[in-house]
């Protein structure tokens, strides 16, 4: 006599429960790193912002001339004359500035040769997080807040 051994065609009950367990495990895991990107997204453009204010002190105290940072709201961009860069997408810009360094939806500031500045407040948002620039225009420092 032959003994016939049966197929099994599926999953059991407990297979698929720790299948699903695990699906969700992942998918938790996945969520709640998203705000944690858009933190350190903003957190890092606001120091490359901050950097690039920095820069243009140093150039403006080296050169004995004045140096200005741009900051274009519209395209997303920021930069020294002829070296913009691109904040990431769907980054919002908020601005204050002095009223000669504004042109149109952009502005910028500027940094005189003797390490002063315009000065103003640059304010980077995505997501929900938003990072503070603020120059201060007797000393032209920039400074970070969140």
């Amino acid at each position: 006599m032959k003994n016939k051994l049966k197929s099994s065609a599926g999953f059991t009950l407990v297979e698929f429960v720790v299948v699903m367990g695990i699906i969700a495990l992942v998918l938790a895991v996945v969520l709640s790193a998203k705000p944690k990107t858009a933190a350190a997204r903003v957190a890092v453009a606001a120091r490359a912002v901050a950097a690039t204010l920095q820069l243009a002190r140093a150039q403006a105290m080296a050169n004995n001339r004045d140096v200005v940072v741009r900051i274009d709201a519209q395209q997303g961009q920021f930069g020294l004359q002829g070296t913009m860069h691109a904040l990431p997408r769907g980054m919002s810009i908020a601005m204050t500035v002095a009223e000669t360094e504004r042109i149109g939806e952009s502005g910028g500031m500027r940094y005189y040769p003797d390490g002063q500045s315009s000065g103003g407040e640059i304010v980077l948002m995505l997501d929900g997080r938003a990072s503070r620039i603020v120059v201060n225009w007797l000393t032209g420092e920039p400074q970070l807040s969140r």
